[in-house]
């Protein structure tokens, strides 16, 4: 992700609080509003919606986010979906928390769901991780 825009960007906290058991339900609901008839949606969409960012930052977002190719951007997707539109026994919905983590070595996306806990967790190895900052404390920064 380019340096000059990164301040525009939700970072890793950001985008792990997204998907936090707190903030589940609103992220489902952003997941309903912009999905495809086909479940899908465009990578970083999701994101962008939930951090309301502005036309001209989801642009940017969205265009540095080709670092990951396709196969790796599909790959996040599907497990992100899963967790937001897991189901409980009964039929009903129950969206689980789901964390991603950023680490050094070859190019792999590794995913697996903790049954004990209901959490899955995404490990994206190879590519530029967000910044370590909050999208707010960056924001912050720059009003000063």
């Amino acid at each position: 992700m380019t340096r000059t825009t990164v301040r525009h960007y939700p970072g890793r906290s950001d985008i792990n609080a997204q998907f936090s058991a707190a903030n589940l339900r609103k992220s489902l609901a952003d997941f309903k509003k912009i999905k495809t008839s086909g479940g899908d949606y465009p990578f970083g969409a999701l994101t962008a919606l939930f951090y309301r960012l502005s036309a001209s930052e989801k642009e940017v977002w969205e265009n540095d986010l080709k670092i990951y190719p396709k196969a790796v951007q599909d790959e996040i997707k599907r497990h992100v979906i899963a967790a937001l539109t897991h189901v409980d026994e009964e039929g009903k919905e129950c969206p689980v928390p789901l964390s991603i983590s950023w680490k050094a070595g070859e190019k792999a996306v590794v995913s697996t769901y903790d049954v004990d806990r209901g959490t899955y967790k995404v490990e994206i190895f190879g590519f530029p991780a967000p910044a370590t900052s909050s999208l707010a404390e960056r924001r912050l920064k720059r009003k000063s």
